[in-house]
């Protein structure tokens, strides 16, 4: 079995044969030095503006993908930045509750002790 490396490496060479192939066949053309100049510079510019464009291209898909990947990310931040802040009012919410049913339930206990203290003494005092 053919490993991918093997695979890459008979790609790559056959790539760069191809490219050295047309290179030679173009030098060796029966043209004059002239037109070979030309079109090697024409075909070179054309080569440089595909890569500019190429270029250009990935940077904008790039730019697009981190502006789409940072919104996705602030909307789920500003969603559990919600759920945090409801989580603590309903905390707050239930600790107030909580100690204002403590406080109610001592006072009503002082009260009730106070009324059984009141009924002591009277009770003490009716003997006297």
């Amino acid at each position: 079995m053919i490993s991918i490396k093997r695979t890459t490496w008979y790609f790559g060479s056959f790539i760069l044969g191809g490219v050295i192939g047309s290179a030679i066949a173009l030098l060796y053309a029966p043209e004059s030095g002239r037109h070979l100049r030309r079109d090697i510079s024409r075909k070179t510019n054309e080569l440089i503006e595909d890569g500019k464009k190429k270029a250009q291209d990935t940077w904008n898909e790039a730019k697009e993908t981190a502006e789409n990947t940072i919104e996705i990310a602030k909307d789920f931040l500003n969603t559990n930045v919600e759920k945090v802040v409801r989580k603590t009012e309903m905390a707050k919410d239930a600790l107030k509750s909580g100690y204002t049913a403590y406080y109610d339930e001592r006072k009503a206990g002082e009260n009730q002790s106070k009324r059984e203290m009141e009924e002591v003494e009277n009770f003490h005092s009716k003997r006297i």
